[in-house]
């Protein structure tokens, strides 16, 4: 077996996997500080934080020989019999001389610093740094300037780590940004004309920056990171399934980031989902409560369980005349709650007719894909670098719903199919269960509706033209606000964690579904989710309702275990929520 020395322990090197020294040193326990180098960007060696002692032991003699001078951790491959020393006093020292060098010129603005309590700079200042700084000449200044609308540029605090740059030229191919002029004279610019506005994957430089140089304007001086609390989550604006940490606080979302996951969006997420949250939970659009029809045909705000009484009676008295029940799935619901949902509805009537809701679709699937030739620094631990892919289909969770359809109901009704039975007058009641980021339903189609359909209940999460007209309006939960799974374009089921609790007067499809149904206690996805797998052979992967932390293919039998990721210390969010 293959092995390292690393501060004069050996430690196996893990079987198949082509680590660098600073991986393999964090795989152990051990942190070797670094800021240029990212798994996923090319190695470039150009901060010099990373520098240990190198040898090699001779597997015949034993004999220990080290290199004299200090080597970059991120260019030295863990190979069987490496020694690396990452403790002795040259190495501190090294630390310390490159801190200082970094800080010669950078402001003493922690204070007012947006990227103060994430600050790479702030951490290794105090950890590796000196107290005292020697530099008394003119420190050289830059302006402060905007690279987007969206992304402002402090170049007084940039440590040239390049990273930004790397990223455009190799992740997005479209190398906006450059190191303009050289040695102490050089700093980060865009060529000039140029932006990363028509970027869609611009914000990444915002996560990519170890200091505060790019910060990002939407959450500039906002609020303080350590008053924030972070949430695993999946973005719900496409049919991707970007990994993300919602972070809030005090019940209001500042900024949604990426959370990392090698076989979906890497580190990776787009500019719609980083800004998304704010369309998606924008109050004056949400449903603010439960409402019920009155005598005189007018909308009235409604306790819960007497709407929900309505809903039950008003769909099992519509079963008369042979006309049926039918249920519109929205493809934003979780798989739990469409299991629920399908459930119930053929509890009503076992002849209801389920049909998946209008998957929208807005331009093309636009793809950006990593040169292959760069990044990684020979890291083949999970995948190659995966393409990134803005995706046309506008819904999370269209292949999860109609998995669930094909269980409960043996096939799939398209939208269009349905709302034909509807015009033939063959629909009694109607249950649509929405939560569309944008409107799904026009006026003509939902006047239709109302004439030919008795009994209309909407559970959704904004006013739509069909609510307006519905027996029954029911306030559901934003994605934001529930918890459950989705299945994304690659077949993959992932869990994503509730980050805000119900608005008041709403609650989550989950818990509306288990009432309606009588379930005892409050409802919990991960019950759900593992009742549904037991029954289902599509959810078996997801036995017990465990769905391992990258999220698991359905179909594909027992989940396979994962080896530990490499997360990057100044890009992943910390301290996510867990529970389910």
């Amino acid at each position: 077996m293959a092995t390292i020395i690393i501060n004069g322990e050996e430690y196996p090197i893990p079987e198949g996997e082509k680590l660098n020294a600073i991986q393999m040193a964090k795989r152990v326990g051990v942190e070797i500080p670094y800021y240029c180098w990212h798994p996923s960007l090319s190695v470039v060696a150009n901060c010099r934080m990373c520098e240990v002692e190198v040898g090699s032991k001779d597997p015949k003699t034993g004999e220990i020989k080290m290199m004299p001078k200090l080597v970059p951790g991120c260019q030295t491959p863990a190979k069987d019999g490496t020694v690396l020393v990452t403790d002795s006093d040259k190495v501190k020292e090294h630390h310390r001389m490159i801190m200082e060098l970094l800080l010669i010129n950078h402001p003493l603005d922690c204070p007012v610093c947006d990227q103060a309590g994430e600050c790479g700079l702030q951490d290794y200042s105090y950890q590796h740094g000196q107290a005292n700084h020697r530099f008394v000449e003119e420190r050289t200044v830059n302006p402060r300037k905007d690279v987007s609308s969206l992304i402002q540029l402090n170049a007084d605090r940039c440590i040239m780590c390049t990273r930004c740059v790397r990223f455009t030229r190799e992740i997005t191919g479209t190398a906006e940004l450059q190191v303009m002029r050289r040695g102490s004279h050089a700093e980060i610019a865009t060529f000039p004309g140029v932006t990363l506005d028509d970027n869609p994957l611009a914000g990444n430089v915002v996560d990519l920056c170890p200091v505060g140089a790019l910060l990002d304007k939407d959450f500039l001086h906002k609020q303080r990171v350590w008053f924030l609390s972070k949430h695993d989550s999946v973005c719900a604006g496409c049919a991707g399934g970007c990994n993300i940490s919602v972070e809030e606080n005090k019940g209001k979302i500042w900024r949604v980031k990426p959370r990392h996951n090698p076989h979906v969006n890497d580190y990776w997420i787009c500019d719609g989902t980083r800004y998304g949250y704010k369309a998606e939970s924008a109050p004056d659009d949400l449903i603010p409560g439960m409402f019920a029809l009155d005598k005189d045909g007018e909308h009235v705000a409604t306790p819960i369980d007497q709407a929900l009484r309505k809903v039950d009676r008003g769909l099992k008295d519509a079963v008369v005349d042979g006309k049926v029940v039918a249920g519109i799935l929205s493809p934003f619901l979780t798989v739990e709650e469409a299991y629920l949902m399908a459930r119930y509805l053929k509890e009503v009537t076992n002849a209801a007719v389920l049909a998946i809701g209008p998957v929208p679709f807005k331009g093309e699937d636009r793809t950006y894909a990593p040169d292959k030739t760069k990044g990684r620094s020979g890291d083949t631990t999970f995948l190659d670098p995966k393409p990134f892919t803005l995706y046309a289909e506008k819904a999370p969770n269209a292949r999860g719903v109609r998995a669930v359809l094909e269980h409960v109901q043996g096939s799939v009704v398209e939208y269009d199919d349905l709302l034909k039975k509807v015009e033939a007058g063959e629909v009694g009641a109607l249950y649509v269960a929405g939560g569309y980021i944008e409107g799904w339903i026009d006026e003509a189609t939902a006047a239709k509706v109302r004439e030919k359909v008795g009994f209309v209940v909407v559970q959704d999460t904004k006013v739509s033209a069909l609510a307006h007209k519905a027996d029954v309006v029911l306030a559901a939960a934003t994605y934001a606000e529930k918890a459950g799974s989705y299945v994304n374009v690659d077949n993959r089921l992932q869990y994503a964690g509730a980050s805000l609790p119900p608005r008041d007067g709403s609650l989550p499809g989950l818990d509306l579904f288990a009432i309606l149904l009588d379930r005892p206690g409050p409802a919990r996805s991960g019950e759900v989710l593992a009742e549904l797998a037991a029954k289902a052979p599509a959810f078996a992967a997801a036995a017990g309702g465990v769905i391992p932390e990258f999220g698991v293919v359905l179909g594909a039998g027992a989940p396979k275990a994962e080896p530990p990721a490499f997360v990057d210390a100044w890009f992943a969010p910390m301290g996510a929520a867990k529970s389910r």
